[in-house]
């Protein structure tokens, strides 16, 4: 009797042993599966903050290579030097000329569409009057046309 009971308490110990040994493995198991997690969770942060500033970076090569845009007047024109400065609605423009832009036909005052990049200006086109300054500008015109026409008048006169 004594021998079954030491063979029946040694294979509870047997057993309780092997049974603290594998809840503690299963212990370690979700320990190394949160820490798996939290690792992948760190390395998915960081590749989407490197996607967002890869984004801001594409967008803001995009916007520079689409280039800006500025319609005023001319303010300050130097033609030989091939610069030039635009006054828009949200104030005066520096630019430069570029390879293809011709300034021999603008003066100061003139009405301009500008498409410019980095401070360089790609299109310089003039912009015609519309409404009444069109309206002003013909009738003014005339004027001077008619002015000339009319033969024998003293200056005096053709006021």
């Amino acid at each position: 009797m004594k021998k079954i009971f030491t063979v029946v308490m040694a294979v509870a110990f047997a057993f309780s042993v092997a049974g603290f040994a594998v809840a503690a493995d299963n212990a370690v198991k979700p320990v190394k599966a949160a820490e798996k997690a939290a690792t992948s969770a760190e390395k998915s942060a960081v590749s989407a903050e490197k996607s967002a500033a890869s984004a801001e970076k594409s967008a803001t090569k995009a916007k520079k290579a689409a280039g800006q845009k500025v319609s005023g007047t001319i303010e300050a024109l130097d033609a030989a030097a091939g610069t030039f400065t635009v006054k828009g609605k949200k104030g005066n423009v520096d630019l430069k000329a570029g390879e293809k832009v011709k300034l021999d036909s603008f003066k100061v005052g003139d009405k301009v569409y500008v498409k410019y990049s980095d401070g360089t200006a790609s299109s310089v086109k003039g912009v015609k009057a519309t409404g009444r300054a069109a309206k002003k500008a013909t009738k003014k015109a005339a004027e001077k046309v008619e002015d000339t026409v009319k033969p024998g008048l003293t200056p005096a006169e053709k006021k």
